[in-house]
């Protein structure tokens, strides 16, 4: 819990899947608060269920919106006694605590997460889907699987319809105040993060000579990225609540296919995943490589100056869900 408290002291509305089509190509991001400089990385080591990333992601959200529930309430009651009390002041001690409090503004946070076997339903289908059809999705296990844990289906409080996360692909969660960095709209930080993606694909590093990936990707008219021979290998939707940003991509590293092929996802009908492995045939790429480059290329993008990373084990996660 300390680590919690600290990252977060440090310095509803629906899920919709934006589109980056409106946010012009010549848009220079960049902070206009201090805390915004620095990007705190939190790299999830262990493979988690998927409801545990979902109970921590909502943590450090409801952090930053605590932050600005109380910051509101402050400078409401302050313009309230000014009204009834005109004339009166404050003194400097006071007026002290009162300054740091409003100018605490958390840094942009980073949750790097590989989940155990997850189907995963938005709201569009939450009404219509059948325990038959859920059935279907928890009883299949691919044949390269067979002995593993079989999949589950959990409904979430986003859009879209059914997407799929498991081993093998990296889930990176995006919590951020997008007033802290100027002209930074949710269809400008969908268009940053599929900028990222596009750019970690490319510069990810594979072997010690320093030689790199390569892979040429593109976006269309679907949110998301796609390899040029129209395959799709990440996924993006993201969530605002006053401005504090959740959720965020999804990249198919060396993920099981066969999760994805055997049911359509995300309602595209003629939609085909591929992974990074399945484009380049390189097997000795994980997770983790990825979701350290894709820090460094998304606080780029966003003209961050500072990447801070931190591995949580088992243990962090552990004490983490205990407070």
């Amino acid at each position: 819990m300390a680590l919690f408290k600290r990252l977060c002291q440090s310095s509803g509305r629906p899920f919709y899947r934006y589109s980056s089509t409106c946010c012009p190509s010549t848009t220079t991001i960049k902070p206009i608060e201090a805390s915004a400089n620095t990007l705190r990385h939190l790299q999830f080591t262990p493979i988690l269920p998927f409801e545990d990333g979902l109970q921590i992601q909502e943590k450090f959200v409801k952090a930053q919106l605590d932050i600005k529930d109380m910051q509101s309430k402050i400078r409401k009651k302050l313009e309230a006694l000014k009204k009834e009390y005109e004339g009166s002041t404050i003194n400097e001690h006071e007026q002290k605590i009162l300054d740091q409090i409003m100018a605490m503004k958390p840094n942009p946070l980073l949750l790097t997460f590989e989940f155990q076997p997850t189907y995963t339903g938005g709201k569009r289908i939450k009404k219509s889907i059948t325990e038959e059809q859920i059935k279907k999705y928890e009883d299949f296990v691919p044949t390269t699987q067979k002995g593993n844990p079989r999949p589950k289906y959990v409904q979430v409080e986003r859009g879209g319809q059914i997407t799929f996360h498991g081993p093998g692909q990296l889930v990176a969660y995006v919590i951020l105040d997008l007033r802290t960095f100027e002209k930074f709209p949710a269809k400008c930080l969908v268009s940053s993060i599929e900028k990222a993606t596009m750019n970690t694909l490319k510069n990810l590093e594979i072997d010690e000579t320093g030689k790199q990936l390569n892979l040429k990707t593109k976006t269309t008219e679907n949110t998301g990225v796609w390899t040029e021979d129209d395959k799709k290998i990440a996924s993006i939707g993201i969530h605002v609540r006053r401005s504090i940003t959740s959720h965020g991509v999804a990249i198919n590293v060396n993920t099981d296919l066969s999760y994805m092929k055997s049911f359509e996802m995300c309602g595209l009908q003629n939609s085909s995943p591929t992974s990074l492995v399945d484009q380049t045939g390189y097997n000795n790429i994980d997770v983790q490589q990825v979701a350290i480059q894709f820090a460094k290329e998304f606080a780029k993008i966003l003209g961050i100056q500072k990447v801070e990373r931190i591995q949580i084990t088992e243990e962090d996660v552990n004490a983490m869900q205990s407070n």
